[in-house]
């Protein structure tokens, strides 16, 4: 792609802002970021540390609110909650073989966000949440924001100890280098910026995160200099549901569905690539230990939470067999719902 005229906008910028009065030699040492969402450059800012722990904001539930966190699963079983669809044989039957076939434990957990009918393997298995934990803090993020804790417009500096390698383009940035908070919290979610996620669990804090988690009965725990954690199916479908509960209350909430609806690497598009036209939100995440994608999908007929944790590694074949075979069932269970409203029974 040609880019030789952004570079051109780019040095005419720096170029007008050093012939600023007080400018000259001194602006250019001083720390700028462009903010790919607020369109505006920051020009010698000062980073405001917060010294007091955020309060936990009160749990508040808008549109259809769906609350799954009392469903209960038979070990080793793929069972079903709250509706009496049965499964097809056959289904059952390519899940287990997938599975079977790369020989790593998976687990999976599925809520229909109209009938709240679920269905889930291994759901209570933790698994290493590698940057699937970025959905919930993210969550927490923009609850903060919507009760006033933190602001948009906040900076934040690049310091060495926000440091990380793996996704994201803001590791490449000189130390000392300034950030809105907007900026950071898009980067984090767009692109899975690992640095962005640390610079801003580093600006709030992780207790009102742990506190978070805790009343949503998320056993899950960050620390000041760990900012990552293990999760389960049934943790990261909790955070869904939250988020989904969450989305249309304020513009706080619409800000993050947004965010996660328009970012990068959704391992449900790549799985099911005719679903792209719908609107699909996610959190995938990978590392060593594990291959992971969650959110929220429509597949045209129905919405539903996903979430499909494997112990794969960095090899995604088997994440995104199950998420086909999945949203097979949905299909299924689609058809077997109109067929039961048909003849008046639920």
């Amino acid at each position: 792609m040609f880019r030789f005229p952004k570079i051109l906008s780019l040095c005419a910028i720096l170029l007008a802002a050093a012939m600023l009065p007080g400018c000259g030699t001194a602006a250019v040492q001083t720390p700028w970021m462009y903010d790919p969402i607020g369109a505006q450059f920051v020009y010698g800012a000062r980073s405001r540390q917060l010294n007091t722990m955020l309060p936990i904001v009160e749990e508040t539930a808008g549109g259809s609110f769906v609350d799954n966190r009392n469903d209960v699963f038979e070990d080793g079983v793929i069972t079903v909650n709250n509706s009496s669809y049965v499964i097809p044989q056959s289904m059952i039957d390519t899940l287990w073989s997938t599975m079977e076939e790369y020989k790593f434990v998976t687990g999976f957990y599925v809520i229909d966000l109209e009938t709240h009918m679920s269905f889930g393997l291994n759901v209570d298995k933790k698994f290493s949440a590698a940057s699937t934990v970025k959905s919930g803090y993210a969550l927490y993020l923009a609850k903060q924001l919507a009760a006033g804790n933190v602001a948009l417009t906040d900076i934040l500096e690049y310091k060495e100890q926000h440091y990380c390698t793996g996704s994201g383009s803001t590791q490449y940035s000189e130390y000392g280098t300034l950030f809105t908070l907007k900026a950071l919290f898009y980067r984090m979610l767009y692109n899975s910026d690992n640095v962005a996620y640390y610079m801003l669990a580093d600006y709030t804090g992780v207790t009102g995160v742990n506190e978070m988690f805790e009343s949503l009965g998320i056993d899950a725990h960050l620390t000041r200099l760990d900012h990552w954690c293990d999760f389960s199916p049934r943790d990261l479908a909790t955070i869904w549901t939250e988020i989904w509960n969450f989305k249309d209350t304020c513009d706080e909430g619409r800000l993050l569905w947004t965010y996660l609806t328009t970012n990068l690497y959704n391992e449900f598009d790549v799985a099911i690539p005719q679903y792209e036209k719908y609107e699909s939100a996610h959190k995938s995440g990978w590392n060593h230990y594990g291959y992971h994608e969650s959110g929220i999908v429509d597949n045209g007929n129905r919405q539903y939470i996903c979430v499909v944790m494997t112990e794969t590694g960095n090899k995604n074949d088997c994440l995104h067999r199950t998420i086909r075979n999945l949203d097979n069932i949905m299909k299924d269970y689609d058809i077997w719902l109109k067929n039961q409203r048909s003849v008046g029974q639920n």
